[in-house]
Parts: C-alpha cells; sequence; structure tokens
C-alpha cells in the first residue's frame, strides 16, 4: 500500500514511513503536521499505545484524523477480510467503542475539532453506517 500511496503522492513535504504502530514510532517528537489513521485501528487492541505515541509525535495544532469501520458495523458481525487464492481470508479485529476514542483522545489532551462523521454506503441513512471519522487537534 506504501508503494501505491507513493505513486500517487510525490511532494517533497509528505513522507512515508512504515512501522508497526504496536511498537515506538521511529520518528523524533513533534514531528508531525498530520497522521491520518485509515481502517488500521480494528486491528490495534490498544488505543492508549496509539493516541499516546500520536500526541507525542504531533507539532502543536497538528492533526489526528482517524476514519475506521464504524463499531455498528462490527456489532452485526463485520470485519476486514480480503480474497485469497485459497478463499477469503479474516484479519484479526477489535471492537473500539466510540467512546474509547473519546476518552483516549480528552486522556491525551486531544481536542474533537469537527463532529464525529459516520458515513453509509448509500444515500439513505437508515443503514447502519459504514465508516466513523474524527479529527482531533494537539493543542498544548
Amino acid at each position: 500500500m506504501l508503494l501505491k500511496a507513493k505513486a500517487k503522492i510525490s511532494h517533497n513535504k509528505v513522507t512515508f514511513i512504515q512501522g508497526n504502530l504496536n511498537e515506538r514510532w521511529q520518528v523524533s517528537d513533534n514531528y508531525f503536521n498530520l497522521i491520518t489513521c485509515n481502517l488500521t485501528l480494528e486491528h490495534i487492541q490498544n488505543l492508549d499505545a496509539i493516541f499516546k505515541q500520536a500526541t507525542q509525535k504531533l507539532k502543536k495544532d497538528g492533526l489526528f484524523f482517524i476514519c475506521e469501520l464504524h463499531p455498528f458495523k462490527q456489532y452485526t458481525g463485520s470485519k476486514a477480510r480480503f480474497e485469497t487464492e485459497n478463499g477469503t481470508q479474516e484479519l484479526e479485529v477489535y471492537t473500539h467503542h466510540i467512546t474509547e476514542y473519546i476518552y483516549f483522545a480528552k486522556k491525551y489532551n486531544l481536542q474533537l475539532i469537527n463532529n464525529l462523521n459516520e458515513w453509509f454506503d448509500s444515500k439513505a441513512k437508515n443503514e447502519i453506517p459504514r465508516l466513523i471519522s474524527f479529527v482531533f487537534k494537539k493543542s498544548v
């Protein structure tokens, strides 16, 4: 996926780094203006460590954008999977409730700067939302 991202974006202010989010992030503190997590945190058991690292690595006024599979979708049994030549492969996932995201953001003094957003597969909003997103800001 990094190769695909690099092929789409080539700018001297954009850096792609491969790493393990469960380990210490190998960049200096106060390094990033923006950290994004897209469909990754459902595979991380310990959100506390992620929010702690994100807070340390963000510059003042830096943004932490999160977009994940909506927990309501997970309650119905939906989870990440992909097709292989041997059939469907399901990945290990963890359900993180909306309150967890808010709790850890608050714990590390990250402010929600927009309303949380819910994304639906269709225009009809009487279904379970597919994704949920947040934008948090480091203000101290």
